[in-house]
C-alpha cells in the first residue's frame, strides 16, 4: 500500500488539517487512519491530511513506532491500540 514521506515542504505552508486534529482522541485518530488506509487515490489535500494526521499521532504521546518513523508513516496495514502502543494489524 505504501505510505507518506515527510519532506518538510508543508512546514512552509499552512496545513488546514493540523488544527482540526488537535482535539481528537487517540481512538478518533486511529479510526480516521483506518478509514483512509485502504484508499488508493492521491491528491494534494490527502497528502496534507495524512501529514497532519501523522503529526497528531506523534503529539499524542502514544508509541507509534510500529508505523511511523522519523520521516514517514506507513499505510500498509490498519492499526489498533494495545496498552498505549499503536500496532499494525496485518490482514488475515
Amino acid at each position: 500500500m505504501g505510505g507518506i514521506i515527510n519532506t518538510g515542504f508543508e512546514d512552509k505552508q499552512t496545513n488546514e488539517f493540523v488544527e482540526w486534529f488537535a482535539d481528537k482522541t487517540i481512538e478518533q485518530l486511529i479510526s480516521l487512519f483506518n478509514e483512509e488506509q485502504p484508499k488508493k487515490g492521491w491528491v494534494s489535500a490527502r497528502g496534507r491530511f495524512l501529514s497532519a494526521l501523522r503529526e497528531a499521532f506523534l503529539k499524542s504521546g502514544v508509541d507509534c513506532c510500529s508505523f511511523i518513523s522519523d520521516k514517514s508513516m506507513s499505510l500498509n496495514h490498519q492499526i489498533g491500540l494495545e496498552i498505549n502502543v499503536i500496532v499494525q494489524i496485518p490482514e488475515s
